[in-house]
């Protein structure tokens, strides 16, 4: 165990765990890699979250059944234990949990809806997919409680979000939804089994804030981070945990924008780097460093344009008197007489204004 973590409570140190002892889960040593396991999981809190909007259960809720999904494959392994079923029994226990009680024939027609993926599939109770279902629930939550050691008070990062956001007098809404969307794609990994809520809560505003460019003042010569008694360095690694699972998703082709870890260097050293013949980026794309000649290239370029666009203006002017002393008839086959100087602003995507009455369509 790490120093931070010695200092949180013992109900909840005993779920956390380094990354070395994550490579050593019971899946893994049944012969699943890492990944396959973290795909594995965040298919179970998939699945979690499909039976929570069919039962319009809250996110606390869903959250306390994700952290239930990954404490008991902490015990077990995903090659005895499918996820899917252990996901439909931890969102049964936390609703009793959390006192958001569903019947259970509704929880039962749930999980029949999504594992058939068929949301408007019609469940009736002497169908067999429903009295599998039921009895896999009801024969799994018993060894879900011995796994977890009875151990169901849970602490999710959620409230912590929103004590947060008023403490530090910062609750605009665009923040608070990045936040909580950081939250939500949290709870498909495991990060809660690598920090507490309230690391994970602050690293979700730290990146949001990134986002939507928001700033939080010190408070007594302390920036907010300290003030709310969570380290940079636990922050910056969560962040660069999510911006791995963003760059790695499946879901994503080669031609997305990849999501880069958190910068904890200059921007000169970036663009330096970006711009040398070693830079992976391919020649087009990177960054050309100016001269002075390029700047005075520019700045001819730029002045040879307004004085044509000037005298341009001049001749529209011009123009567009002689067009209101001539007045053609709509039926004329032949148009107005167009300028040059017109094709040259609409090539430039300067629209023309023509008053009504000059031309006919």
């Amino acid at each position: 165990m790490s120093a931070s973590i010695s200092s949180e409570p013992a109900w909840d140190s005993q779920w956390l765990f380094t990354e070395e002892e994550l490579k050593r889960t019971p899946s893994n040593l049944d012969g699943i890699t890492p990944q396959q396991e973290r795909e594995m999981r965040s298919k179970g809190c998939n699945f979690i979250t499909q039976l929570g909007i069919q039962l319009q259960l809250p996110q606390l809720t869903l959250a306390t059944a994700s952290m239930y999904l990954h404490r008991f494959y902490m015990q077990n392994s995903l090659k005895r234990y499918h996820y899917y079923e252990i996901a439909a029994t931890a969102l049964f226990l936390a609703t009793k949990v959390e006192e958001n009680m569903r019947k259970f024939t509704e929880i039962v027609a749930a999980c029949v809806r999504a594992a058939q993926k068929n949301l408007s599939l019609q469940v009736h109770r002497d169908d067999k997919e429903f009295w599998r279902w039921k009895d896999c629930i009801l024969s799994k939550e018993e060894f879900l409680l011995e796994s977890l050691c009875f151990d169901l008070s849970v602490e999710v990062p959620y409230n912590h979000l929103l004590a947060y956001t008023e403490q530090l007098g910062k609750q605009t809404r665009t923040l608070i939804r990045t936040a909580w969307a950081f939250l939500n794609d949290a709870q498909l990994t495991m990060l809660c089994l690598m920090y507490p809520p309230k690391t994970i809560a602050t690293a979700a505003l730290y990146w949001a804030a990134g986002r939507c460019e928001e700033k939080f003042p010190d408070q007594d010569g302390k920036p907010w981070w300290e003030v709310l008694g969570v380290k940079i360095v636990d922050i910056k690694r969560c962040c660069n945990h999510m911006a791995m699972v963003y760059a790695n998703n499946p879901l994503c082709g080669d031609s997305q924008p990849k999501y880069a870890y958190t910068p904890e260097g200059e921007t000169d050293k970036t663009r330096a780097r970006a711009a040398s013949e070693t830079s992976p980026l391919p020649p087009e794309k990177r960054v050309r460093q100016s001269s002075n000649n390029d700047q005075d290239e520019y700045l001819e370029r730029k002045r040879i344009k307004l004085e044509d666009r000037n005298g341009a203006s001049s001749y529209s002017n011009q123009n567009n008197h002689r067009h209101r002393s001539n007045n053609y008839p709509s039926n004329n086959n032949h148009p107005p007489p167009s300028s040059r100087h017109d094709d040259t602003e609409k090539e430039e995507g300067e629209a023309t204004d023509i008053e009504e009455g000059e031309v006919d369509d």
